[in-house]
């Protein structure tokens, strides 16, 4: 009879294990505080908030540096948005998503050309920049509580610091060349008269395939902070390179008598690199929904 007792006990503390096991983790409210099938996450960077905590600590006397390895995984930057859609409890699709446009303009008076007293023209620099990039992958995930571990693969294509200047002028070219009054922003004054009006540099092209392993740990309901390190494979095609950048500008041509327009084609240089040390890591902060 104590036999059978036993056993009895044994079979229903088995049970009752099992089925704690199964039971998902919750907060002392009842939320769920793990992922579930059919949530969505949204990611950001979280480096920049070290850095601001790190420098309000005065940690490392005022000037926090986070780890280099510890970066946004390039190409994609701090203010790229990360999503994730779980297929299941412990599998998700995700992808990141970065597009940037950043244009800065200088405008700067010169004096209007056959006038001595104070009548001002406008010359104005804008510089402006392209960053684009997208990667897609798969992950699964496994772990004990609110520590949770990932793993999985992942590709990525960008477009990469394309830049463009231009250049207008108040004052316009004429007979007397150099000697008309124009800003030199510092690149584009050619002298002898010449003026460049505008130049471009083609972005960087890449695309890659890679693996990616790391962990997060939820502090609080569908909450976590985590990292990741992965390591790939990327093409990238730099345009960047010497005599690539296209250039106009223009001159006043004193035998046709009016304004000569030069342009200097991007150079036929291209670097081509496939490395397989694009290893890269990032710290995050995630939020499920």
């Amino acid at each position: 009879m104590k036999k059978g007792l036993i056993l009895i006990c044994i079979v229903m503390l088995t049970v009752a294990s099992v089925n704690a096991q199964n039971q998902p983790l919750v907060s002392k409210k009842g939320v769920p505080i793990l992922p579930q099938k059919g949530d969505i996450a949204l990611g950001v960077c979280a480096t920049p908030f070290l850095n601001f905590f790190g420098n309000f600590a005065r940690i490392s006397g005022g000037a926090f540096a986070s780890p280099a390895a510890w970066t946004w995984a390039n190409p994609l930057a701090p203010n790229t948005i990360y999503g994730k859609y779980f297929l299941t409890d412990n599998m998700a699709v995700r992808g990141k998503v970065r597009i940037g446009k950043n244009s800065v303009s200088i405008t700067k008076n010169s004096l209007k050309t056959g006038t001595t007293t104070n009548d001002f023209v406008e010359d104005k620099c804008t510089n402006s920049t392209t960053d684009i990039a997208f990667s897609a992958g798969i992950e699964k995930r496994r772990g004990y509580g609110r520590l949770q571990g990932f793993y999985g693969v992942e590709a990525s294509i960008s477009l990469q610091g394309g830049t463009k200047s231009s250049y207008e002028y108040g004052n316009p070219l004429d007979a007397t060349g150099a000697a008309i009054a124009r800003t030199n922003f510092g690149t584009n004054s050619l002298g002898g008269g010449r003026w460049v009006t505008e130049t471009s540099t083609g972005a960087i092209f890449g695309i890659g395939v890679g693996a990616f392993i790391g962990c997060e740990y939820f502090f609080a309901p569908k909450m976590s902070f985590g990292g990741e390190f992965g390591w790939g494979i990327g093409i990238n095609q730099d345009p960047a390179a010497a005599g690539s950048t296209e250039q106009i500008s223009e001159v006043w041509d004193a035998t046709a008598g009016a304004v000569k327009s030069t342009t200097v084609p991007s150079g036929k240089t291209t670097s081509f690199t496939i490395d397989s040390r694009q290893t890269a890591g990032n710290i995050f902060l995630l939020f499920h929904f």
